[in-house]
């Protein structure tokens, strides 16, 4: 992934769009892309709003970071953290999820939006969230549902995707690492990625239209959405 497909060389968003998905007011959205950032940005917001401190793993430049005043962010590509900086007041820290640099029982919730997916060792990721996690401590995990994806949908290469994963198989997985399953939400309707030729329908104005008409009436959730407690022992 080329970060500079998404910032310029003194690290500001390149794209309108970009901005938007830092907003908290849907209306504001003019793309399928944005008003879908929007919602679960508001989701991890919700979730993550009483917890005291707050890890954000793979923050990139801000989009989930700017709605959680007291959340620490971090990312292992500079380009992104320094654009950060631009738009959020928050500390942020160059740092690879596998090793983090935090001392054990640092934070009451840890949010990991859309990551979880690209990580190439997702086992040893968890291991650091459990360790860096206080007892009790909150996971909130958003990632692409691949009952939907069918690894199709979604060109894993184009992506970076290393990993996809169904309900059951992300709960089976939390539960082993001693996470206990709060609650289970989803966000929007599949838009069509930026991996398509035709991701630029996303903003066009009758595409969106309908794009939002048919996202009350679908049930199809495009992300797995999961809250879960850590049951560590003191």
């Amino acid at each position: 992934m080329d970060p500079y497909e998404w910032v310029t060389s003194d690290y500001k968003l390149r794209k309108n769009r970009d901005l938007e998905e830092m907003q908290i007011d849907i209306n504001k959205a003019t793309s399928a892309n944005a008003y879908s950032w929007i919602i679960k940005g508001n989701i991890t917001m919700k979730f993550a709003q009483y917890s005291e401190r707050v890890l954000d793993v793979g923050c990139g430049w801000g989009r989930e970071l700017s709605r959680i005043k007291n959340a620490v962010g971090i990312d292992f590509t500079l380009p992104f953290l320094k654009t950060a900086k631009n738009y959020v007041k928050n500390d942020v820290v160059l740092a690879d999820a596998h090793h983090l640099p935090f001392t054990s029982d640092s934070f009451d919730c840890v949010v990991v939006s859309e990551v979880i997916e690209h990580l190439t060792d997702v086992m040893k990721v968890l291991d650091e969230l459990k360790r860096v996690l206080k007892p009790k401590g909150k996971l909130l995990i958003q990632t692409p549902n691949k009952k939907l994806t069918l690894s199709i949908f979604i060109s894993p290469e184009k992506c970076g995707h290393v990993h996809e994963f169904t309900f059951p198989e992300l709960k089976n997985l939390l539960e082993a690492f001693g996470f206990k399953i709060l609650q289970r939400t989803g966000s929007t309707i599949p838009y069509i990625p930026s991996t398509s030729r035709f991701e630029k329908l996303n903003s066009n104005k009758l595409f969106f239209s309908f794009w939002k008409f048919m996202n009350k009436i679908i049930p199809l959730k495009w992300d797995i959405i999961v809250l879960s407690e850590l049951d560590k022992k003191t």
